[in-house]
């Protein structure tokens, strides 16, 4: 008899103790002690560093790992359910508008403990002695991303996309003004910093903005119009708006409330009903004589917009989304390690593991690919331009098929909310797949990039660069054989194909290129090791496979899928 069976377990056979009985998914791991690409990366990148600075980075990393594993994890679970969800609350109790975002308690406490661990800010924080770096900075962000959105993670983009215009374009009354609120040590205001640029008439095509702006006689401008999407409304945040007269759009920082008390001229309309990213609001608002400030010179404000907001929103939005599948990816893996069926684990099924060896390979690959794309802005590669899209799209489309595959690995259980972070991470990657430009749009931006001929010079180079020295390797010979092989077919393509062509086949071309790219990165892993046994060999010969027959095609029969010790040491990696 188990001990604390109540009687009706004891009669009922099908209650009694089974295989799940003290399952608990992936939560009380330290996130960034399970995650070997991440380790990989970050010490690799950070050969430069002193060692007290890379010490004390380590330190930082490691410990957000923990919370995010424990106790922001069951914070995130608590704030995710109905009921608990962030609420407009459009008057105070005697009738005053407020037009306020009232967030559960546990919201507010995943946001406080989030910022004041300096998961933004830490540049600001007087007891931190060393450069924030963007790889400290985006491994923090990437670790947060594996709570999925978490009502967190859009309201972090937004506010360092805040942070940054404001450090580049603002006048020193502005820094000194906002900068405090936004990025303060002793700040209260938690991520409240929102991004309202889309208008009912679109969202990508800014230019077609109908609210217009005009000139105040003490020098702020009064904004006239309406927000179609209001992401993260709060204290602060940058919008756009038409200079009244012209067709230039300029770009704007609004307060909440105007420097006398009263609430800015803007009204908050409904709270939108997304399929994702549900721990923040997203809402509607009527603008009518609010007041702003302008953000850099009026004339650039697109120009400006896209360097400083966009620009960091979509580096966001891939590491968020690669993030979310490494999260699926170590849920279904530990399900597999618990479940039974027929007598022996679920992982021990060749077809099941062969799954888990596909989706763990995928997401590796694009780990390491947008670390380089971070270790390339700090560089300043020319580079960049092309990768920076290519990852926006690759990233966010894949994590969707790779959190889809995950609830398939978990069966009925996997569609459960209440069961596993699944169903969330899911509905979260399909916002990022749309936020900052659908598929078309962000792959003709990519078209774009690398017909310019120093980005494509410098995208082939690099290429290039990563597979220098792997001919000295026997071992990388199908993996190798296959990365020129689609080289060769990408450059015939941009070289030789008509504009018409390669419009209609955008994202064939993508995807292609990213395959080109994060093969290469993959090799890239195994040479640097200079050792043929390196676990990057076997990454490197599935990712070519998966890439040689199709993502979801025909498996080699001597290939790594086929072979049970290999694919167990790519899956336990």
């Amino acid at each position: 008899m188990v001990i604390g069976m109540t009687t009706t377990q004891k009669i009922n056979p099908g209650l009694a103790p089974f295989d799940l009985t003290d399952y608990k998914g992936a939560r009380g791991k330290n996130f960034y002690k399970i995650d070997s690409a991440l380790q990989r990366v970050i010490d690799r990148y950070s050969t430069n560093y002193s060692r007290d600075h890379k010490q004390a980075m380590l330190e930082h990393i490691s410990g957000y790992g923990e919370l995010v594993g424990g106790k922001l994890d069951e914070l995130t679970e608590a704030c995710h359910k109905e009921g608990q969800y962030g609420e407009l609350v459009k008057y105070d109790k005697v009738g005053n508008r407020i037009d306020e975002i009232v967030y559960a308690k546990e919201q507010v406490e995943s946001r406080r403990i989030s910022y004041e661990y300096g998961i933004v800010n830490l540049d600001f924080h007087s007891n931190w002695k060393h450069p924030f770096t963007g790889l400290h900075r985006y491994t923090l962000t990437y670790l947060v991303n594996m709570l999925g959105e978490g009502g967190v993670a859009c309201p972090l983009a937004m506010t360092e996309g805040i942070i940054c215009a404001i450090q580049a374009l603002g006048t020193e009354d502005q820094k000194k003004k906002y900068l405090s609120l936004v990025a303060g040590e002793k700040s209260t205001s938690y991520f409240m910093a929102g991004q309202y640029v889309t208008e009912r008439v679109g969202g990508s095509n800014v230019q077609a903005n109908r609210t217009v702006a005009r000139k105040a006689e003490n020098g702020k401008w009064i904004l006239n119009g309406e927000k179609w999407f209001c992401s993260n409304p709060g204290d602060l945040w940058v919008t756009t708006a038409k200079i009244e007269g012209t067709n230039i759009v300029g770009l704007f920082l609004v307060p909440r409330w105007k420097e006398n008390g009263e609430l800015n001229g803007h009204h908050l309309l409904r709270k939108k009903d997304v399929i994702g990213s549900k721990g923040k609001v997203t809402a509607e608002a009527i603008y009518e004589d609010l007041e702003a400030e302008e953000l850099g010179r009026p004339a650039h404000g697109i120009a400006n917009l896209i360097k400083y907001i966009i620009k960091i929103s979509r580096l966001h939005v891939a590491l968020g989304s690669t993030a979310g599948a490494r999260r699926a990816i170590v849920e279904a893996i530990e399900y597999a390690n618990w479940r039974t069926a027929y007598g022996k684990k679920i992982k021990q099924f060749p077809a099941f593991s062969i799954q888990l060896c596909e989706m763990m390979i995928l997401q590796t690959a694009v780990t390491f690919a947008i670390f380089k794309f971070i270790h390339q802005i700090e560089n300043k590669s020319e580079s960049q331009e092309v990768i920076a899209p290519l990852l926006k799209y690759k990233a966010s489309a894949q994590a969707t098929e790779i959190t889809w595959s995950a609830i398939m690995c978990l069966g009925g259980n996997g569609i459960l909310g209440d069961f596993s972070v699944l169903p969330r991470l899911h509905n979260d990657s399909i916002i990022n797949e749309t936020w900052e430009g659908t598929h078309l749009i962000i792959t003709d931006h990519f078209l774009h990039a690398i017909h310019r001929p120093k980005k494509y010079k410098a995208f082939m180079e690099e290429l290039e660069k990563n597979v220098n020295s792997a001919e000295k390797y026997p071992a990388l010979k199908y993996a190798l054989g296959v990365f020129h092989l689609k080289v060769d077919k990408l450059k015939n393509i941009l070289e030789k194909e008509t504009k018409e062509w390669k419009d209609m086949n955008r994202v064939f071309i993508a995807d292609l290129a990213y395959y080109c790219f994060a093969l290469s990165e993959l090799i890239e892993q195994a040479v640097h090791d200079s050792n043929s046994d390196s676990i990057y060999v076997y990454f490197a010969s599935g990712f070519a496979e998966m890439v040689e027959n199709g993502i979801k095609g025909q498996r080699k029969s001597d290939g790594i899928f086929a072979n049970s010790e290999i694919r167990n040491k790519i899956i336990d990696y």
